[in-house]
């Protein structure tokens, strides 16, 4: 009876193992054929898992941006760079003869514009365009220590002789460094007195011998800015060979120079975004109000302001928030970075979605100015104080969710958001 018994045993415990065993892989294939369901029945794999609250990316541990790039890539970014290049090739018609041919309203208003449509590409300083970048903004490498041009660099520019022409104006400023040319000095050409009478408004007497002296200096600067502008566009452009939106849109493909994988892709993108949200509060905001290193706003640095000179400092964060929220939300034409964010955590690209409305908001209720008076940027202007900083605090949380909340679910680094760039 006990070797029976025993010989009962030992079946019922293979029967049991083999019957474990099956529920297992039956469990298994369940899950295996449920993720498939839910990555067939939603535009992207992104929004499948965050809606299984980030489980599937736990056993799989994986995300697909390649939506992502194929919408920045295809739709985002092109256009803006096509419009950059339409108010290039409408800077350098208006100003080549400042004060002569071309009156110095239309010539500031081209500056203004064409310097908008740069702010909208600031994110994508990507591969080869990185050293033209630094050449056609250098703000964007110098912010932390000046805002270029700075008072030598003008002083340089306001002793070009007022008889040279503009051959002569090419050779004064060929031995000029990066930062003494770019955008910020041929802002401070058109908006700027020169001299004692610096930060005051100019006119047409301003610009004796024209179109000679400081209006040929514009032409220079102006020619010298367009080369690094087209050499950038000419990267961008659509029906270029190989042009980067294509690259980035097929990134890892095989095809793509500037990006092997569509993991450099995405990383390339978030650096960008990180690195623009950084500038801006770091550098567009902090610094000039006077509440960077512990100040409190009653000594702004109104010098260190963007565009000081033409009272486009905050115009433009603006334009800078409108492509970090295109690229976030991906512009209603496709897969933006939310997705990525909703990957991880619903709630964070919540939260996200809520500080850039109130950005916007606190943004828009800064009243523009110029360099005078520095009370625009600091605690004596109550209202734009209160807007200022708020604003700081907004691009503050998000900076805090994308470069540390982020980086702790994702398990990454968190992305440097110094001045990214060629200094070169």
């Amino acid at each position: 009876m006990r070797q029976n018994n025993s010989v009962r045993s030992g079946r019922f415990g293979r029967f049991f193992r083999i019957n474990k065993l099956i529920l297992t892989a039956w469990i298994i294939l369940s899950i295996f054929l449920l993720s498939i369901l839910i990555s067939c029945s939603r535009k992207n794999s992104a929004t499948g898992a965050a809606n299984t609250n980030g489980y599937l990316y736990q056993m799989f541990n994986s995300f697909d941006p390649r939506s992502l790039l194929q919408n920045l890539g295809n739709n985002i970014i092109p256009p803006l760079f096509a419009n950059l290049e339409t108010s290039r090739a409408a800077l350098v018609i208006a100003t080549d003869s400042v004060c002569s041919s071309d009156t110095l309203t239309s010539a500031q208003s081209a500056w203004i514009a064409h310097a908008s449509d740069l702010k909208k590409v600031e994110p994508f300083r990507f591969g080869a365009t990185l050293s033209s970048f630094s050449k056609m903004d250098p703000f964007l490498i110098d912010y932390l220590t000046e805002a270029p041009p700075s008072s030598g660099d003008m002083d340089d520019l306001d002793a070009f002789d007022s008889s040279g022409d503009f051959l002569d104006a090419q050779t004064y400023i060929a031995g000029f460094d990066n930062d003494a040319k770019g955008i910020g000095a041929i802002e401070y050409l058109l908006f700027s007195q020169a001299g004692a009478n610096r930060g005051n408004a100019p006119t047409c007497s301003d610009f004796a011998n024209a179109p000679n002296g400081r209006s040929a200096l514009i032409r220079a600067l102006v020619a010298n800015y367009s080369v690094h502008v087209k050499n950038v566009t000419d990267a961008w452009k659509v029906s270029g060979t190989n042009p980067l939106g294509t690259q980035l849109a097929t990134a890892g493909d095989g095809t793509s120079t500037t990006f092997p994988t569509s993991g450099s892709a995405l990383d390339a993108v978030f650096t960008g975004a990180v690195q623009l949200l950084t500038i801006m509060k770091d550098g567009k905001l902090e610094i000039p109000s006077g509440l960077s290193g512990g100040g409190n706003g009653s000594s702004p640095n109104s010098d260190r302001a963007e565009f000081r000179f033409s009272g486009q400092s905050f115009q433009s964060l603006i334009d800078n928030l409108s492509t970090f929220k295109a690229i976030y939300t991906g512009n209603g034409t496709g897969v933006g970075l939310s997705d990525y964010v909703k990957f991880y955590s619903p709630t964070l690209d919540e939260e996200i979605k809520s500080e850039i409305a109130e950005l916007e908001g606190h943004l828009g209720g800064i009243t523009p100015s110029t360099s005078n008076p520095p009370a625009a940027w600091g605690s004596a202007n109550t209202t734009n104080f209160v807007a200022i900083k708020s604003s700081i605090a907004d691009l503050s949380e998000l900076l805090k969710i994308l470069n540390t909340e982020l980086a702790a679910l994702t398990g990454s680094s968190p992305v440097s958001g110094g001045p990214g760039g060629d200094g070169d």
